[in-house]
């Protein structure tokens, strides 16, 4: 790891409070007799606290705002917005096909009239939402893992591992769990185990095409992408057979999932070849 003592400070500094803070906010929502749910003040902790972190790291931390990722580049990454955009609908299209075509998934209730002005409902907020997740994660704590180090794979498993450890208070507590239970119909456990894995692999897919791009809107957009897929599942235009959840959820499948993997790698091996191509 290059020395750089600032940057090492900042970006432990955000790490523990990025860890933090979820427990802090269901703290706050029991000392206020609230329950900890999406709709509650330490919810708002939870998703607010990372990027105030961010700023105020910037601001009086000795970072500076030289290296956040504003510009979205639009003209030399038509190819990667398209690439935002598509990867979430492909890649879900192609495992409910599979599911269909096995018999572990009904689609019977899904069609494009009715299905579509609810996922674009969904799309607004999940875009707030991830404007605050992606500038913390990407726009910050990516930024700085690469000022610290060459190494990717360490990059990779730093910011997976904030990230999941991040969502820990969300996916125990905060998440109601008959919501959770409409995409994944085990134990609260198992659910965390699965996620950790997900979110690690998602992590390269993101990281790669984050550095390949250098837009923060284009990761913002992908992720709001797939959020706003969400729907498919929860508003019952798709059913999957509970034993085949984790085959075949376009969440937590071990089949979308490899696919992520898959991507992600090829990525990874295009900026590899940009960067030899270039040195």
């Amino acid at each position: 790891m290059r020395t750089n003592k600032k940057t090492l400070r900042n970006v432990i500094l955000f790490s523990l409070v990025a860890i933090s803070c979820g427990w802090i906010g269901v703290g706050v929502n029991q000392l206020l007799g609230e329950p900890s749910n999406l709709e509650s003040l330490g919810s708002g902790i939870f998703i607010a606290t990372p990027i105030v972190c961010m700023i105020l790291l910037r601001l009086f931390g000795g970072d500076g705002w030289k290296d956040f990722p504003l510009k979205p580049y639009f003209k030399q990454n038509i190819r990667w917005y398209i690439f935002a955009i598509a990867v979430y609908p492909i890649v879900v299209g192609i495992t409910l096909f599979v599911g269909k075509r096995l018999g572990w998934v009904d689609v019977s209730k899904f069609t494009i009239a009715a299905s579509l002005p609810v996922l674009v409902a969904a799309f607004l907020p999940s875009f707030i939402k991830n404007i605050f997740e992606e500038s913390a994660f990407r726009g910050y704590l990516t930024v700085k893992m690469k000022q610290l180090t060459k190494n990717e794979w360490l990059i990779y498993v730093v910011v997976a591992f904030v990230c999941q450890i991040w969502h820990l208070p969300y996916n125990l507590i905060f998440l109601d769990d008959a919501y959770q239970a409409t995409f994944f119909p085990y134990s609260k456990e198992l659910f965390v185990l699965v996620s950790f894995v997900v979110i690690a692999v998602w992590t390269i897919m993101y990281t790669e095409i984050f550095f390949l791009s250098r837009s923060l809107l284009l990761v913002v957009l992908m992720h709001s992408m797939k959020d706003a897929l969400n729907p498919l599942i929860s508003e019952g235009f798709t059913i999957i057979l509970p034993d085949k959840t984790l085959l075949v959820s376009p969440l937590f499948g071990l089949i979308p999932t490899l696919i992520y993997l898959a991507i992600g790698l090829y990525l990874r091996r295009i900026r590899k070849s940009k960067e030899c191509l270039l040195s």
